[in-house]
């Protein structure tokens, strides 16, 4: 009697799905095959240190750690320039808690990028930085469209910094503006004499679809921002 049971109820459970499990190292192996195709060097530990040198900076958010970084060549020949792309990481707790503390930010290298200028979009950083700049609009902080570049069309939809007028035209050519209003660029894009950097805001994973659209957006704005009437002296 002890080992007499009562039929089990029908039906069961349910089987899992067919197929193999996820292999959780996909994602590695597919980057290291993009990475490989384009000849673009991975570094799992780069230096923070060379990254911070950089600044002091206009309106990339200053950053406390780096993770992975991509090095690639993005022009060749008299325009010759690298593209250093990084993981950054802001220390604000509130952009933690929220995931809009990291950034995908490239540090380009040439030697033909000679004027100082920096732009951000108006909206797409975060929700932290919206609502800040938000209540400066309000306030009244900041410059009126027009009043750095003389484009009120350019400004009204991008934060602009320049030392002056000149070297802010000088910086951003017609043709860059255009493309940056044409293809809604939403980021940051600060220049300088031997570098510009720029992130996407819509841009943050360490992948190979987005490393490719980060890497073709700088390429096409040192080509755009290097289109010089005369070629400037070295700085």
């Amino acid at each position: 009697m002890a080992n007499q049971y009562p039929p089990p109820p029908p039906g069961g459970g349910w089987s899992p799905p067919a197929g193999a499990a996820a292999d959780p190292y996909a994602p590695e192996r597919a980057l290291q095959g993009w990475a490989q195709s384009r000849g673009v060097t991975i570094n799992a530990s780069p230096d923070v240190r060379w990254f911070s040198s950089w600044g002091p900076f206009v309106y990339l958010p200053a950053f406390h750690r780096v993770g992975r970084e991509a090095r690639a060549r993005i022009a060749e020949g008299p325009t010759e320039a690298s593209a250093f792309v990084v993981e950054t990481f802001e220390g604000d707790p509130i952009k933690q808690a929220t995931g809009d503390d990291r950034l995908l930010v490239a540090f380009v290298t040439s030697p033909r990028l000679a004027y100082r200028a920096a732009v951000r979009s108006r909206s797409g950083g975060n929700v932290v930085d919206d609502f800040a700049r938000g209540l400066d609009a309000i306030v009244g902080g900041g410059p009126s469209p027009g009043s750095v570049l003389g484009d009120p069309t350019f400004e009204r939809v991008f934060d602009v910094g320049a030392p002056t007028r000149d070297e802010g035209n000088a910086a951003l050519p017609i043709a860059l503006r255009q493309t940056l209003l044409q293809s809604g660029f939403r980021g940051v894009l600060e220049l300088r004499p031997g570098g510009l950097i720029c992130a996407l805001y819509d841009r943050r994973a360490f992948d190979p679809v987005t490393l490719d659209a980060l890497l073709g957006a700088v390429a096409r704005i040192h080509q755009l921002a290097t289109q010089y009437a005369v070629t400037p002296a070295p700085p």
